[in-house]
């Protein structure tokens, strides 16, 4: 499926002005998330009721209690019971304001969970081949900000939804028996309030799309240039660099204003049409009291009646009112799925096939038989057929673009081939088994922020600390560093023949049968080449190596050297 990550907001506008069809998917995807916290979300629906009930109660007794005092002339001591019962409303009332928040944030927050490890499994699924195509920054905002703007839709507007559906028509049934003209009055306004609400938000969901659109641009952005912050320095350009960051900025808050337009003018609209009903209502009551209204129950109206539809008029358009807020959490989920859908949409590059037995003459451990890989707009590898035997030291050489990298994520389970097979130990290659039987480390190490230990325990969580140091001692890590040493982020602190070794320590840890190293001598003087090498081939002398490599001294120490050109072998 094709992603849409990468729409400019100017076509993204016109994409969702042509295309209906997709915010119906993205609406019909958030329903069947909201089964997953359904009950969440009827608990606070349910609390929601019995507050509208109590305030039905209240308005009661409040209009019983004005009667009895200002007409009825009764004691104060007569009218105790009905102060207790309006006390034993408001705590109960207190209790369902308190609820209601309580259960609409557990909704929010296990939706937040779930989505996230669903996003989760669907990197993983991806594979690093496919991520690696979008920007980390726009990845963590996908990650972080836009799942965030999903809890309100789950948290807030479901449960408000449902409200509205529920709370006007018990509010209408109430009052019909006391005044049928305010009954029709609430009738009227109620839904055309939801109409003109409608009219408006319909491009509320576009304008949220952009903001988030213009929002992953801009984290992706700003983190390529902070982490490129010293070349830019060197080539004298930060100061342009930061003008555009201003730039886009400036969209992100135009785009921000877009959205925040909408949700203030349909606040606005419900305002208008709830006050105009709640003056109708006081009107009708007020000249009716007077006797000034000859129509309908009015002629005929008590005090007790006018101040309990009085009361319950502004209460009728709450839930409306309410909705009007969170109705902008709709479009803002909207916008956020669009996105996160784009993602859990695609099509991994690896289906999870399931290993099976696949009989051949050649027992080697590794075979690729007839494998061709084409991406959309080239050829890569082309009838790659090639065998490396147990305990082989294999150099895998080529310019760059000859396919070193292809090759190599098709051993890891990382890409599938185009056509043909790849063979491990006899079965088709998929993640899974890479995973167990293959150690990898790239060109550039992967290091986080934490202790050296911290760093090589990656590879095997449940290694003890004795096997841990083992693995730092043969790879040379003690000899400039402790186990509990501290590493910056992204290695910073070590050298880089340092940082390799730390993931040498890490792929000997693994104690995987086949080890593949990725230009591990690139950016190294020839004495730390040298001591490096030495260092490999005493971790891995019993094991399958292969290396991708330009480098002479590397490609000497191999038994063995396979030459890609053109996305061919070599002969």
């Amino acid at each position: 499926m094709t992603t849409r990550v990468h729409l400019t907001e100017s076509a993204n506008q016109i994409y969702f002005d042509k295309n209906k069809a997709r915010e119906k998917i993205c609406a019909v995807w958030l329903k069947s998330q909201a089964k997953k916290v359904r009950k969440s979300v009827l608990l606070a629906t349910t609390v929601g009721i019995v507050n509208g009930g109590l305030v039905i109660g209240q308005s009661a007794l409040l209009a019983l209690v004005l009667q009895a005092i200002i007409i009825d002339k009764l004691s104060v001591e007569s009218l105790i019971p009905y102060f207790l019962g309006l006390a034993s409303v408001f705590i109960a009332r207190g209790l369902c304001v308190y609820s209601y928040p309580v259960f609409g944030f557990e909704a929010g927050a296990r939706i937040r969970v779930n989505i996230r490890q669903q996003l989760q499994d669907k990197f993983l699924e991806l594979g690093p081949s496919v991520i690696k195509q979008y920007q980390s920054g726009a990845l963590a905002t996908l990650t972080l900000e836009q799942v965030d703007a999903l809890e309100h839709y789950f948290s807030r507007y479901l449960p408000q939804q449902m409200l509205v559906g529920i709370l006007p028509i018990i509010f209408i049934l109430v009052v019909m028996p006391v005044n049928w003209v305010v009954g029709i009055i609430f009738l009227v306004t109620g839904p055309l309030v939801i109409v003109f609400m409608a009219l408006i938000g319909m491009g509320a969901a576009s304008a949220s799309r952009n903001q988030f659109l213009a929002m992953s641009r801009m984290s992706g952005y700003f983190l390529d240039r902070l982490q490129g912050l010293s070349t830019l320095k060197l080539f004298g350009v930060a100061t342009a660099e930061l003008k555009n960051i201003n730039e886009m900025a400036e969209g992100f808050r135009e785009k921000t204003m877009a959205v925040l337009h909408i949700a203030f003018l349909s606040s606005a609209v419900l305002e208008f049409f709830s006050a105009v009903a709640v003056a109708l209502v006081a009107v009708y009551v007020g000249l009716g009291l007077l006797g000034q209204m000859p129509f309908g129950p009015a002629e005929h109206i008590t005090l007790k009646e006018a101040l309990f539809v009085l009361l319950l008029a502004p209460e009728f358009f709450m839930p409306f009112r309410q909705l009007a807020v969170n109705y902008h959490d709709r479009a803002t989920a909207l916008g956020a799925s669009d996105a996160i859908l784009a993602v859990l949409e695609q099509e991994p590059v690896l289906k999870n096939i399931s290993t099976h037995s696949y009989c051949n003459i050649d027992k080697s451990l590794i075979i690729f038989n007839k494998v061709c890989k084409n991406y959309t707009q080239r050829t890569v590898l082309i009838d790659i057929d090639l065998s490396i035997q147990k305990g082989e030291k294999v150099a895998l050489i080529g310019e760059s673009g000859a396919g070193k990298t292809t090759l190599i994520n098709l051993l890891l389970g990382f890409e599938q081939p185009t056509s043909g097979t790849v063979l491990l130990k006899g079965d088709i290659v998929n993640q899974t088994k890479s995973t167990k039987m293959i150690a990898w480390v790239g060109q550039s190490a992967a290091i986080f922020h934490g202790s050296v230990k911290e760093n090589i325990a990656l590879a095997e969580p449940d290694a003890s600390l004795e096997q841990i140091y083992e693995a730092a001692k043969a790879a040379g890590v003690t000899e400039f560093a402790g186990l509990e040493t501290q590493i910056g982020e992204r290695g910073y602190g070590l050298s880089g023949g340092q940082l390799q070794r730390v993931a040498l320590a890490r792929a000997f840890l693994k104690n995987s049968e086949i080890i593949i190293l990725d230009e591990p001598t690139a950016n190294l003087d020839e004495t730390n080449k040298i001591k490096l090498l030495e260092v490999i081939e005493q971790l891995f002398k019993d094991k399958t190596l292969i290396i991708a490599t330009h480098d002479p001294l590397v490609i000497d120490r191999m038994d063995k050297c396979i030459k890609l050109a053109h996305g061919e072998v070599q002969r």
